[in-house]
């Protein structure tokens, strides 16, 4: 195949939205313009590069692509010459088919894995060099892309990016979710991309230059490494771990630097945190044998240590939850009213757990960023955002902090965002009501209320991990109302069967030690038909039950204090014409002991009236003024708005009897302490509970456990087995939320 054949056979794929990612927009309109009046020629055509003449501009195209041609314009990257000479080529190329794929791919998306070409399977044992190189046919289709892709060698991709930025990208996908980690679309050519940082690659062919990034950042290269590696696992394929980082290496040089923590040598910071765990693991078997109900304030003073340890050694989660525990056996000590051994006795069983899967990890050689946490929260900047306001929420924490936060509707990644404004409560000139109309955060927003159901472009936009926006200066907003009302009803999903909203959440919250995801909380919820919301006068909240289409209730719930007793009045006072057919609800979802309940912000009207905002946001906008009929109306509601037989959303699968009497048996273990010539008969009782678990269906609760901690002793056999328990509780949707 020629020079000039591989680079057409690039460009076919090519669409307006590609070339929009190798410039911008406004470049491409004016290579559109431009090729009205001139008319671009091949001048040159040869092995190593291919010369196109446009108008007094000569265009060098080589091996590597359109992404990396030259113009003799003195412009920088992709100019609009460029453009012009790349649609010339692609415009020529349309004339004539395209050849023949030896592979059909499907119409849409990536191609099912009985009709892709397959590549070598790999060793995890086997080194970054051992990747062997496939011939990939060169063809046109989605399935030939695939192959090309798949079937770059590792050596090419520890040159691209440096061992430095190989180790990085393998650690990188390590820590990404397997089943939503990497987004694969795309028609014409493959798409992949990324949640955090919000970065999209186009593949069309070619090396891994050819990769695309639809935003400017920096160090580009260990990202399409990232994206290839991100691929391969997503198609079955195992990456070859890369090589430890030397000695002697300067971490300021790194790219790896947000993966690899050690600010000690790595031999160092790996025996220290391999004598924290022991030690970890030692006190918490110790204070299970020793009895919840007996600590001392020796036993403080070790958790105390362990925290500040933990903090220097770089387990910040772990450091986090240390701390926690140390709190919790001061509020015994103190007989505090907070303090609660069973309370506890979960604590100490989810830090045992962290600690015995950093210890699993450290083994291979691994540390998760989700296991190992972060010492702050990192932002990546953005080129543009586009968000939909969805309202905002006034609040108070137990921690002594209020604020306010906006929440948004990303259109694009189909998920939400938010941006908080907090301050200590100790700042009596800050009120988070008043904040909601006051300017900022960002340039061009006069004030939050005024992003409330309107569209928000942020340029410069900073996003964390958890979907957080920074309220930095350097971003700035640009607000446009919608063009038709029901338009933002359109770009949401909302949910209308509660049962689909519980299943979502169960799966999203499978393992104790996830991450928390706290914009999964929110949904917008479109209801059948509405409750009538009543006041409960001995837990001092409101109570607004929400019925689906199978005549399920989820109920909102919104408990007075100073912030929400307009959204409460406002609530009350609904009507028929407030709630009509299509009305959404914005909420914040939550599971408890009473299952799953809501907390409500925003009504999202189905049919405004001209030159009304779309979205209520109920704790600022003022109520509509009603006339007597409209009160007559909600009075009438109220005593007949709840129908006779309406079944309540089924949050948590009841637990069987065994597994609430097995909770009680090892609370009571815990609690009173046991001696160290009980493990005999602690293992012994642990295998009846395997068999009557076993007789009530639960064949594999407990299998193999007494045999499985052999070396850690009862206590260490008491929090496996707890925290057995408490993985049945979540997977069965009876687990209450954590606090964020």
């Amino acid at each position: 195949m020629s020079l000039r054949e591989r680079i057409v056979e690039q460009l076919r794929h090519f669409d307006d939205e590609a070339f929009v990612a190798l410039a911008n927009r406004g470049l491409l309109r004016r290579a559109q313009k431009d090729l009205e009046k001139l008319e671009a020629q091949v001048l040159e055509e040869g092995a190593e590069a291919l010369i196109v003449g446009f108008g007094e501009q000569r265009i060098r195209f080589d091996a590597r692509g359109p992404a990396h041609a030259q113009c003799s314009c003195p412009a920088s990257g992709v100019c609009q010459h460029i453009l012009a000479a790349a649609i010339m080529l692609q415009r020529s190329a349309e004339a004539a088919p395209a050849p023949a794929a030896s592979n059909e791919s499907s119409e849409k998306g990536v191609p099912q894995a009985e009709n892709e070409p397959s590549s070598p399977a790999l060793s995890p044992a086997s080194s970054p060099a051992a990747l062997e190189t496939a011939e990939a046919p060169a063809t046109g289709t989605l399935a030939c892309l695939q192959a090309e892709l798949l079937a770059i060698p590792a050596a090419e991709l520890l040159k691209h990016a440096g061992k430095a930025g190989y180790r990085w990208a393998w650690q990188f996908v390590a820590d990404l979710d397997p089943e939503q980690g990497l987004q694969i679309s795309g028609e014409r050519y493959l798409i992949l991309g990324f949640a955090h940082p919000r970065l999209s690659l186009r593949y069309m062919g070619g090396s891994l230059d050819s990769l695309i990034a639809d935003v400017d950042t920096k160090q580009i290269e260990k990202y399409r490494v990232a994206a290839v590696l991100a691929y391969r696992r997503a198609n079955g394929l195992e990456n070859p771990p890369p090589e430890a980082p030397g000695k002697a290496q300067t971490t300021a040089l790194d790219l790896g630097k947000d993966h690899n923590l050690a600010q000690l040598p790595a031999e160092a910071l790996e025996e220290s945190r391999r004598r924290l765990r022991a030690s970890a693991l030692q006190l918490f078997q110790e204070s299970v044998e020793l009895g919840l109900a007996h600590l001392s304030q020796g036993i403080y003073e070790r958790y105390s240590t362990l925290a500040v340890w933990a903090q220097g050694a770089e387990y910040y989660r772990l450091a986090l939850l240390l701390r926690h525990l140390a709190d919790h056996v001061e509020l015994l000590l103190e007989r505090a009213g907070g303090a609660d051994e069973h309370r506890l006795f979960d604590e100490l069983t989810l830090t045992f757990g962290l600690v015995s899967a950093l210890e699993q990890n450290a083994a291979k050689g691994l540390a998760p960023a989700a296991l190992v946490g972060r010492a702050r929260s990192r932002y990546e900047e953005m080129k543009t955002v586009e968000l939909l306001g969805l309202g905002a929420s006034a609040w108070r924490s137990a921690a002594g902090y209020v604020g306010l936060t906006m929440i948004f509707w990303s259109p694009r990644d189909r998920t939400f965002f938010s941006c908080a404004d907090v301050r200590p409560e100790s700042q009596r000139n800050f009120n988070p009501l008043a904040r909601y109309k006051a300017a900022g955060p960002w340039g061009g927003l006069g004030a939050p209320a005024q992003a409330t159901g309107r569209y928000v472009a942020l340029t410069g936009a900073q996003i964390n991990a958890a979907g957080r926006l920074s309220a930095a200066e350097s971003t700035s907003a640009a607000v446009r109302p919608l063009e038709k009302a029901e338009d933002l009803a359109a770009q949401l999903d909302p949910f209308r069967a509660w049962s689909e909203i519980a299943r979502q959440r169960t799966e999203a919250r499978r393992s104790l030690l996830s991450e928390p995801q706290p914009m999964k909380d929110w949904a917008v919820l479109q209801p059948a038909r509405f409750g009538a919301a009543s006041f409960d006068k001995a837990q001092q909240k409101m109570v607004w039950p929400l019925f689906d289409e199978e005549e399920r209730a989820l109920v909102l719930e919104l408990p007075f204090n100073d912030f929400t007793s307009h959204a409460i009045g406002r609530i009350e006072q609904l009507t028929a014409d407030d709630l009509q057919a299509g009305t959404l609800v914005v909420a914040r979802l939550r599971s408890g002991a009473s299952g799953l309940t809501g907390e409500p912000m925003s009504l999202i009207r189905a049919n405004p009236r001209a030159q009304e905002n779309p979205v209520d946001a109920l704790v600022f906008d003022e109520a509509p003024k009603q006339g007597f009929a409209s009160k007559w109306l909600m009075k009438l509601l109220g005593g007949n708005a709840a129908r006779d037989g309406a079944q309540p959303l089924a949050a948590a699968v009841p637990l069987p009897a065994v597994l609430l009497e097995f909770r009680h048996w090892l609370q009571r273990q815990a609690e009173r302490g046991m001696a160290e010539d009980q493990t005999l008969r602690v293992k012994t009782e642990m295998g009846v509970w395997a068999e009557r678990a076993t007789v009530s269906g639960l064949s594999v609760f407990l299998r193999g456990l007494p045999q499985a901690a052999e070396a850690g002793g009862a206590g260490a056999l008491l929090l496996r087995a707890h925290y057995i328990w408490l993985q049945y509780e979540r997977l069965m949707g009876s687990a209450p939320e954590e606090s964020d």
